[in-house]
């Protein structure tokens, strides 16, 4: 429970958001090309086949009706019908849907083509932050059928957003963009589960004594934690304990306490109406100059004059 707690402190700060380019039909030939954004977008193969191409790798992969791809850094990619399908620029392809002028509907004299029932979407999130959890998203995620028997809970997300595109109730909207923001959840922590070999922030939210440091100091980041008390109360020495979070996570202890405090900060600026003093108090800085040294150092600018962005913006200035 805890290591969920942290992950979703994480995705608090970094503000999540999700929503539908698109749920449509596609009549073969068809394709599409991707490039790389500041969104991590993601397909559902609801019916159908398609061949999916990532830029970073050569082999491409066969992807069937039930599949699921995320891509977390919004990597390269194109998705066909087949291997040598003309691809157009996906975000002409988004504008043509969202316009009411699909591009792939086909005609009568098709009905006898290959179609394929696609769910394309996005999250995104602030990538301007500096958190481990951002180094270490992989650029591509697969969940086939056999993986999604192991994740059941999947599942449901996929099938909330299926219903709701077809059935359009009131309210739908908003339950869609909630269950996509849902499902990349649920892709991180399947990604997590399959791949604990690998020493990561993932990995770390799944490892118990990890998982409890983490949420220590997330709970109380005012904590004057050190080393050795975060050590002694996850029952490590200081030696193995420094060792395997810098292992997983990829920075020492310490330094992860200093970038939480400062993305805490940023959030209570932005999200309150507390004064800066108590914003740096609840932060673990009992010297308002240290708090805002420490804080344009790391955002490279002042907490004031994010606090006067924020009020201006909240004015409709």
């Amino acid at each position: 429970m805890q290591s969920v707690d942290v992950l979703g402190d994480v995705l608090r700060v970094l503000r999540l958001r999700g929503s539908l380019y698109f749920d449509a039909c596609f009549c073969a030939p068809w394709g599409m090309q991707v490039s790389s954004s500041s969104q991590a977008s993601f397909h559902i193969i609801v019916k159908g086949e398609a061949w999916l191409k990532l830029d970073s790798q050569a082999e491409p992969i066969k992807l069937q009706a039930g599949d699921i791809v995320l891509f977390p850094t919004s990597a390269g990619h194109s998705i066909s019908d087949r291997l040598d399908s003309q691809c157009l620029q996906g975000e002409a392809v988004v504008q043509a849907y969202q316009n009411q002028q699909p591009l792939f509907a086909g005609s009568p004299a098709d009905s006898h083509q290959p179609k394929c029932n696609i769910i394309c979407g996005y999250v995104e999130f602030d990538r301007a932050l500096s958190h481990p959890f951002l180094t270490n998203l992989p650029d591509f995620i697969h969940v086939d059928g056999q993986m999604r028997s192991r994740f059941k809970w999947l599942d449901s997300a996929i099938e909330q957003i299926v219903l709701e595109t077809s059935v359009q109730q009131p309210g739908g909207a908003v339950l869609i963009d909630r269950f996509t923001e849902i499902l990349f959840i649920q892709m991180i922590r399947s990604y997590a589960q399959l791949n604990l070999q690998q020493q990561s922030y993932f990995s770390a939210l799944l490892d118990d004594q990890l998982s409890t440091a983490l949420s220590l100091m997330h709970n109380a980041p005012d904590r004057d934690w050190s080393v050795e008390l975060l050590a002694s109360k996850v029952g490590m020495s200081r030696s193995v304990f420094y060792g395997r979070f810098n292992d997983h996570i990829g920075i020492p202890p310490m330094k992860y306490l200093f970038e939480w405090r400062m993305l805490q900060a940023k959030q209570k600026i932005q999200n309150s109406h507390k004064s800066l003093s108590l914003v740096a108090e609840e932060v673990g800085y009992q010297s308002d100059s240290a708090f805002q040294k420490a804080f344009k150092r790391f955002f490279s600018y002042t907490p004031a004059s994010l606090r006067k962005k924020t009020n201006s913006t909240r004015d409709g200035g």
